[in-house]
């Protein structure tokens, strides 16, 4: 009986101490360590951040482990941030098991910890989870919390829930909440249902809420707007307008189709070989560096320019420009020792085409 007892006490004390570990946020913003590249400095500065008491510092070594592979270490860190009540070691432990070890109970489990200390991005993620498995109360109850964080994004994924599972009346509420919250996409969300949708079909409506978006300052609005008048109306001066709008809000698509719409309709090729220059230089719109080389290439037969276009875009990771380099030098200018070396780069980048080409020419990637 006192055996018992003993271990009734043990049990209750185990766990007034597991309660009793309050979770903590940091004020140290987690996206300084969030980088493209890393070096050996970084990782330094995360264990020293450990060694002075931030608890960011241990999600930061995590992430930095998670990026170079070594799962195994970012595990041991984000355990480690764990260990100290870190909320964010929650966090970025769900989504390396969720994104790169494909574990989802254990994603999931570790979510709900950080989710239920009111992070936002890890309820948020759980409502992604669930809508994806169709468990759609799930997903709402999840879109909800992250919600109540002030994550707008997930107020409108729930907009997004609705419309496709076609509840258009309650999709509509949301999507305007969202906007009057002062989220534009809202708006825009409204307006490409409202223009798209055949169900609740209302272009008045639709270009009205493009327009309020637009008036927020979202230049994908204005190039929405342009691609509405371009396609639905065949009212090229208007699309023309609006894409000039979107340009000068710095967005890229706006810029792009202001181009193709010079090229491929009004086969205006010096106005889009002047609106694709400056999408680039001034909005760093890559597909216009591509779209101007692919001009040059093809329509001009002007091989250098289109080289040079090429390489612009290529230098950006675009591995279609790598491939049409390549195929350029192969076929245009026969010049296999080229195509070979831009073949490769973009084999190297996952290019299937550019793959084939180098094995039709006996070339390994590798």
């Amino acid at each position: 009986m006192q055996n018992i007892i003993k271990i009734l006490l043990l049990i209750c004390i185990t766990t007034i101490v597991l309660n009793a570990q309050e979770l903590k946020k940091s004020k140290y913003d987690i996206n300084q360590c969030i980088k493209i590249e890393y070096t050996k400095e970084d990782i330094k500065k995360y264990k020293e951040l450990i060694q002075e008491g931030e608890l960011q510092g241990y999600s930061c070594a995590g992430i930095y482990y998670a990026r170079q592979g070594n799962f195994d270490e970012a595990i041991n860190y984000f355990n480690k941030g764990k260990e100290k009540g870190s909320i964010e070691a929650y966090a970025q432990l769900g989504s390396l098991y969720l994104s790169f070890l494909h574990n989802e109970n254990k994603a999931v489990k570790n979510f709900k910890v950080a989710a239920n200390a009111k992070h936002g991005k890890s309820a948020h993620n759980l409502g992604v989870y669930y809508y994806k498995n169709f468990k759609y109360d799930e997903a709402y109850k999840w879109f909800m919390k992250s919600y109540e964080t002030g994550d707008l994004n997930s107020l409108l994924s729930i907009g997004l829930m609705y419309d496709q599972q076609k509840k258009y009346t309650e999709a509509i509420k949301i999507y305007k909440k969202v906007g009057e919250l002062g989220e534009p996409e809202g708006y825009r969300s409204l307006g490409i249902l409202f223009i798209k949708n055949k169900d609740v079909k209302n272009d008045k409506e639709g270009i009205k809420y493009l327009k309020k978006c637009y008036e927020m300052g979202y230049g994908l609005c204005a190039g929405g707007l342009g691609t509405y008048y371009e396609e639905n109306k065949k009212d090229y001066k208007k699309a023309e307008d609006w894409y000039k709008k979107g340009f000068e809000l710095k967005n890229v698509e706006s810029t792009s189709r202001l181009g193709l719409l010079y090229e491929e309709i009004l086969k205006n090729y010096d106005k889009a070989i002047y609106w694709y220059a400056k999408g680039f230089n001034e909005v760093k719109c890559i597909d216009c560096a591509f779209n101007l080389a692919m001009l040059y290439n093809i329509n001009k037969k002007d091989y250098k320019k289109a080289e040079e276009w090429y390489k612009k875009a290529a230098n950006f990771k675009d591995i279609g420009a790598m491939y049409n380099l390549g195929y350029m030098f192969e076929y245009d200018l026969e010049n296999k020792i080229n195509a070979i070396i831009w073949y490769k780069k973009a084999a190297k980048l996952g290019h299937k085409k550019a793959i084939m080409k180098l094995k039709e020419l006996g070339v390994s990637y590798e």
